[in-house]
C-alpha cells in the first residue's frame, strides 16, 4: 500500500512538472487515480505536508526564481511560462513568497532561497516515506555548551551536493581524541554548521563536530568552545543517516514543513544530535535534525 501511495503521487508530481503553466483541476487528478476528491487532498498534504495547491504554486514561483537568475528571459515571459496570466498577478504572488519583487530578486541575486520548493524526486518521496519523521518535537532545549574540532566547508544551502569526505576527517580526529574532553556526554555527538553572519549568506561555512559537555573547564589544543543558548526547538527524528541525509531532510523542512507550521525559523544554529553512539558507521546511526523556531506571529 505504502509504495501504491509513493508511486501515485510520483506519477502526479511528475504530470505537474512535465508543465507547470497548465491549469491543474484536482479533482480530474483524483478520479485519475481512482480517488475521491476528498481522500485525494487529504492523502497529498499527509504526504508532502503542503496542499496540492501550496505545492503547485511554490514550485510555479521557485521554477521562476531559477528563471530570473538563470535566464535573460523577460519578466512577463518568465510569468507566462509558469501559468500566471499578468505581470502583475505573478508580481504579486512572487513578493508574498520571496519577500521582493522578481526584478529586486534578479538584481539582488540572493544566495540563499530557503522558501524554495524542491522537487518531489523519488529519493525526497522515499526519504518522507520510511526515513524520517515529518512532524517534529517542539522542545524547550535548555542551554548546552559543545567543545569539538572545526572545519570550513561550502555553504549547504548554496552548493547542494554532499560534503561527507571534507567532515568525515574531522569526525575521526575527533572521536580518537574524545577522550581529552572532561566532562564530556558519553556517546552523544552534535554536528554544525556555523555562519559568521548568522543568516547564512556565505558560500562558506563552518563546520563543527562536538561533544556536548555538563561543565567547561578546559579547552584541549586544537579545539573550540560553543555556547548554544536555551531556545525553543522543533526536532525531527531521522531514522537513517547517509551522505545525503541533511540535504533530504533540510529540503523538506525548508521547502514543505516550515512554510505551512505555526512556526517561523528564529535565528540561530540547525545541528544534528547524535545520541547512543554505539559505532559511527553510517548502517548503526540514526539522528535528529534540530533548528530554532518561534511560534508564528
Amino acid at each position: 500500500m505504502l509504495q501504491e501511495q509513493m508511486t501515485m503521487l510520483q506519477k502526479l508530481v511528475n504530470q505537474i512538472e512535465s508543465d507547470l503553466a497548465a491549469p491543474i483541476d484536482s479533482v480530474s487528478l483524483a478520479a485519475s487515480v481512482h480517488l475521491s476528491h476528498w481522500h485525494f487532498q487529504r492523502l497529498f498534504k499527509s504526504w508532502v505536508g503542503d496542499t496540492l495547491g501550496g505545492y503547485l504554486r511554490g514550485r510555479r514561483l521557485t521554477r521562476a526564481a531559477e528563471s530570473l537568475l538563470n535566464t535573460e528571459q523577460g519578466i512577463l515571459d518568465i510569468a507566462l511560462a509558469v501559468g500566471f496570466q499578468s505581470h502583475e498577478a505573478f508580481t504579486r504572488s512572487f513578493k508574498a513568497y520571496f519577500g521582493c519583487t522578481p526584478r529586486a530578486f534578479r538584481e539582488r541575486r540572493p544566495a540563499v532561497r530557503l522558501k524554495d520548493k524542491p522537487l518531489l524526486k523519488p529519493e525526497l518521496m522515499h526519504h518522507l516515506a520510511l526515513e524520517m519523521r515529518r512532524e517534529p518535537e517542539i522542545i524547550q532545549r535548555p542551554a548546552l555548551d559543545l567543545i569539538g574540532l572545526s572545519c570550513p566547508i561550502p555553504s549547504p544551502f548554496t552548493h547542494p551536493e554532499s560534503h561527507c569526505d571534507t567532515m568525515y576527517p574531522l569526525w575521526m580526529e575527533l572521536l580518537a581524541r574524545q577522550e581529552e574532553i572532561p566532562h564530556r556526554w558519553h556517546d552523544t555527538y552534535l554536528g554544525m554548521s556555523r555562519s559568521p553572519s548568522g543568516d547564512f549568506t556565505e558560500s562558506r561555512l563552518f563546520f563543527l563536530a562536538a561533544i556536548p559537555v555538563s561543565a567547561v573547564s578546559t579547552v584541549p589544543e586544537g579545539m573550540v568552545h560553543y555556547h548554544l543558548p536555551a531556545q525553543c526547538v522543533a526536532a525531527f527524528d531521522v531514522a537513517v543517516v547517509d551522505n545525503d541525509t541533511v540535504s533530504k531532510t533540510m529540503d523538506y523542512i525548508y521547502g514543505y514543513w516550515l512554510p505551512n507550521a505555526p512556526y517561523v525559523r528564529d535565528s540561530g544554529h540547525d545541528y544534528e544530535f547524535f545520541q547512543d553512539v554505539q559505532g559511527f558507521q553510517a548502517e548503526k546511526l540514526s539522528s535528529r535534525y534540530v533548528l530554532p523556531v518561534l511560534p508564528r506571529p
